[in-house]
This record gives C-alpha cells, structure tokens and sequence, in this order.
C-alpha cells in the first residue's frame, strides 16, 4: 500500500467516525424519559377527566403503555404498580382531587398491556 492510498483510509475512516460521532449525538436528543406530569395530563385527557391533549398526547400515552412488568407471562397487578408508581412521581399528583384522578387512570388503563 503506497503513502498516498494510507492518507486517503485514514481520511476515510476519519470521515466515518465523525459522521458515527454526530449521529450518536443527534441520536441521545430522542432518548429523553417521559415527564411523569405530562404522562399525568394526557392519560387524565383520555380517561375523560380534562382534555384531550391529540398529537402532543402520543408519545406520553405511549410511555405509559410501554411499563410493563412479565414474569414471564404479562402481569396485571404489578403493571398496574409500577404505571402508578411512575405517575406519582409527578408532584401534584398527591393531592387528593388529582390522586382521584389518578385511580380512575389506573382502573381504566393500569392493568392492560
């Protein structure tokens, strides 16, 4: 391999590997958990406590359905704990009109998968 043919790979693994640097930088910008207080407001919206928040809903509605507990088979009651769980992370949940709130989520959605 001559001295020229060298530069030129090295360039061209260079290149490849600043190009793999930017998407794994672009790539984390996607990779955000879901805000438990925005989970809260969509899931309450589509429950039929406050509005339905459409296309903003979507990706929060589906982090909730996305906790799932299986062991091996789906299970219900520890779904239904670990969505709650997540949700009371969201300050204002405990008071008592959104803990209400809350339980109506989880009698309609907590326990499907």
């Amino acid at each position: 391999m001559t001295t020229r043919s060298q530069v030129m790979q090295s360039r061209t693994l260079l290149a490849a590997l600043a190009i793999g640097a930017i998407g794994l930088t672009v790539g984390n910008a996607h990779a955000q958990a879901a805000d438990p207080c925005t989970v809260y407001t969509c899931m309450a919206g589509v429950s039929g406590v406050g509005t339905p928040g459409g296309a903003a809903c979507t990706a929060p509605i589906a982090a909730f359905h996305a906790i799932q507990v299986w062991d091996p088979e789906f299970d219900s009651g520890s779904t239904a704990t670990a969505r709650r769980q997540f949700l009371m992370t969201c300050p204002g949940v405990q008071e008592p009109t959104n803990l209400a709130i809350l339980n109506a989520i989880i009698a309609q959605w907590g326990y499907s998968p």
